[in-house]
């Protein structure tokens, strides 16, 4: 006969405990009855980023500006979603996004009525919020509409004989909606439609010391599309990603002593990857 003192079995007992809870932990036992994508909204992470820019002019006397580049950079976000106040609607939806984006793109075009080619060395900020609400189309499957606002600004340096900075800036009001598709209780899965007006848009030359002033932009709309990913990979540690398109116009305007900042077309195709913490 086997005899078990109760030093042993309070041993046995604890260190059962442990195991069960680190195999709950591991397993991510403590999500189970929570809805995966509720999970995914609920989260603050940091990517990298990747944006490929072609900006063009639409212009006829000189040859028209054109670049295109890739720009390397980063982003942060922070999301919520859920019952947090008993006066409103479940699953309310919050989240902010910052994105930043730096790099060298070739420049192809003319500086006054001299046909120049160069390198513009390109900086740009978009900030984003939006507040909405999901609805559930099934266990799995759910519908955020969502309204939205934010500030974008991209500073243009052009490199060479011929350098000059220009600051590119524009308002964000509009609205969107975002579909998300839980594969399984780690994978989600999402696509994302919006629509923004380009509000209180402007374009400050530094150029002649700021003789020229400034132009200010008609309203114009911004399109954004996107896909995106994200896995829970242990516990409360996340892996996301996404790929979006943006598109915009730039009405152009006057500015000082006749010259004229011209109407112009700016498309973005941008990725991320990057890693979230789910609270």
């Amino acid at each position: 006969m086997i005899k078990i003192n109760k030093i042993s079995i309070a041993t046995l007992t604890a260190a059962g405990l442990v195991f069960c809870s680190t195999s709950a932990f591991a397993d991510g036992a403590p999500f189970v009855d929570q809805n995966p994508i509720v999970v995914a909204n609920n989260e603050v992470g940091i990517a990298a980023t990747g944006t490929l820019m072609n900006y063009q002019e639409h212009i006829t006397e000189v040859p028209s500006d054109i670049e295109s580049g890739w720009m390397p950079g980063f982003a942060v976000k922070y999301s919520l979603m859920g019952d947090y106040f008993e006066s409103m609607p479940s699953n309310m939806y919050f989240a902010i996004h910052y994105q930043f984006s730096s790099g060298s793109i070739a420049y192809k075009g003319s500086v006054g009525s001299t046909p120049y080619d160069g390198t513009d060395d390109a900086t740009t900020n978009r900030a984003t919020a939006r507040l909405g609400k999901g609805f559930s189309l099934s266990n799995d499957m759910m519908l955020t509409p969502y309204v939205a606002g934010g500030y974008q600004d991209w500073n243009r340096d052009l490199q060479g004989p011929y350098g000059y900075v220009e600051d590119y800036h524009s308002g964000l009001i509009g609205a969107g909606v975002m579909f998300q598709y839980a594969i399984n209780p780690r994978l989600v899965i999402g696509a994302n439609l919006e629509g923004l007006a380009m509000i209180g848009g402007g374009m400050t030359p530094h150029i002649h010391n700021g003789i020229l002033g400034s132009a200010s932009f008609d309203t114009s709309g911004q399109e954004k599309i996107g896909a995106d990913i994200d896995y829970r990979v242990f516990s409360q540690w996340h892996f996301y990603g996404g790929l979006h398109y943006t598109h915009f116009n730039y009405t152009g305007g006057p500015l000082k002593y006749g010259a004229f900042e011209p109407s112009s077309s700016t498309n973005l195709f941008s990725m991320d990857a990057g890693v979230a913490y789910q609270f």
